[in-house]
């Protein structure tokens, strides 16, 4: 749901100046399931063809291994989504990165004739996150009420009715909450549900028939259950039933890592937005490149894009995700001829930097900067 650690990187000094082959990308796939993950995929769409990973198992209970074509809950990569159907909205003239949130949700925010939807994408809206106000704990796995069914106006008035952290525009700070009142603004602008604008948008002109956004605990077969390896007592604990709605707009979505990486390689092409708009998109939030190296990412954030600063030598965009027995990557090249994703079936390891790493240089081709793990995010 935030932006997740379990696969992100810090710059430093070091250079990686080899390509990894594909065994040793998948021993380090093998290595991450010793090390405590139940599972991991991965797509490599690159110079060498498409390539697909697998290692462990999509149920422990069962046994059975986990596979490419397993769908998991693919968490704050959402976003992506989210901000794409945005922009084709003011693409297409319905909307404005410069409107309010009171002019299509009148009354809903404190102050929002002062949030514009530009600071909603880039997290510079000041609103809290709802995942940060107590009991903070609505957001992380094993919690009793985990399949609790929200609504988005529960969500929002969550965090809009914390104190805000700064003015509109002043600073960065990530928030689910603006994510989720993005959802709500397609909504109103089309008249159509958000999963509806998503198969509209993106689903049906790329052919993404293994994504999908849920609205209750059920998942799509064959899918890989999530689970949480940092619980105390019984371990690991099974959280797959964790509802979708905790994060809807923000991060409930559903997919292959397939789907994910087709996804995320449009994007970056200049398939679903013009230009102009994916260049915003791509622009720097001020403030972000110190926010998210403080949740543990090098990288900046634009409209619903992280560019990482891990690939010094060529542009990368992407996101990551973090879902309660989940986490994701998915990134690209700036042409869309290069990208990758992938999915852990589990909490943050310390061992998934190094998977991240080898995938990062097998897929981009050019020189990296590498660093430790982060903490972990939301």
């Amino acid at each position: 749901m935030a932006v997740s650690a379990a696969c992100a990187w810090a710059a430093t000094a070091a250079l990686a100046v080899y390509v990894p082959a594909r065994a040793e990308v998948q021993r380090a796939l093998d290595a991450l399931v010793a090390g405590g993950a139940p599972g991991v995929t991965a797509v490599i769409h690159g110079p060498h063809g498409v390539e697909r990973y697998s290692a462990g198992s999509a149920n422990l209970h069962s046994g059975a291994p986990i596979s490419p074509l397993d769908s998991g809950r693919i968490g704050s990569t959402t976003k992506m989504f989210t901000a794409t159907v945005v922009l084709q909205l003011v693409g297409e003239g319905r909307l404005s990165l410069g409107d309010s949130i009171e002019k299509w949700l009148p009354g809903l925010v404190p102050g929002g004739d002062r949030i514009t939807v530009r600071e909603l994408l880039n997290h510079t809206s000041g609103l809290t996150d709802y995942c940060n106000v107590a009991p903070a704990t609505m957001c992380d796995a094993g919690v009793p009420d985990m399949a609790r069914r929200w609504t988005q106006r529960q969500l929002v008035a969550i965090g809009a009715g914390a104190p805000p952290l700064f003015l509109p525009g002043q600073s960065w700070s990530y928030t689910n909450t603006g994510y989720v009142l993005l959802g709500m603004i397609v909504e109103r602008v089309t008249g159509h549900t958000l999963a509806a604008e998503y198969t509209r948008s993106i689903l049906q002109p790329l052919g993404l028939r293994h994504t999908e956004f849920p609205v209750t605990t059920a998942m799509p077969r064959p899918h890989s259950n999530g689970y949480d390896v940092m619980a105390a007592g019984s371990w690991p604990l099974d959280v797959t039933a964790t509802s979708p709605t905790i994060a809807w707009g923000a991060g409930a979505m559903v997919a292959t890592v397939g789907d994910l990486d087709a996804f995320t390689r449009a994007l970056l092409e200049g398939r679903l937005v013009t230009p102009s708009l994916l260049h915003q998109m791509e622009a720097a939030a001020p403030g972000s490149l110190a926010g998210l190296k403080g949740v543990g990412v090098g990288g900046t954030y634009g409209l619903g894009l992280i560019h990482f600063t891990w690939a010094y030598a060529c542009g990368v965009w992407g996101h990551t995700g973090d879902f309660p027995g989940y986490h994701t990557l998915a990134a690209s090249t700036g042409d869309g001829r290069r990208s990758a994703a992938m999915s852990i079936t589990s909490d943050a390891l310390p061992t998934a930097g190094a998977l991240a790493q080898l995938v990062a240089t097998r897929v981009l081709g050019c020189r990296m900067r590498f660093g430790p793990i982060g903490a972990r995010g939301s």
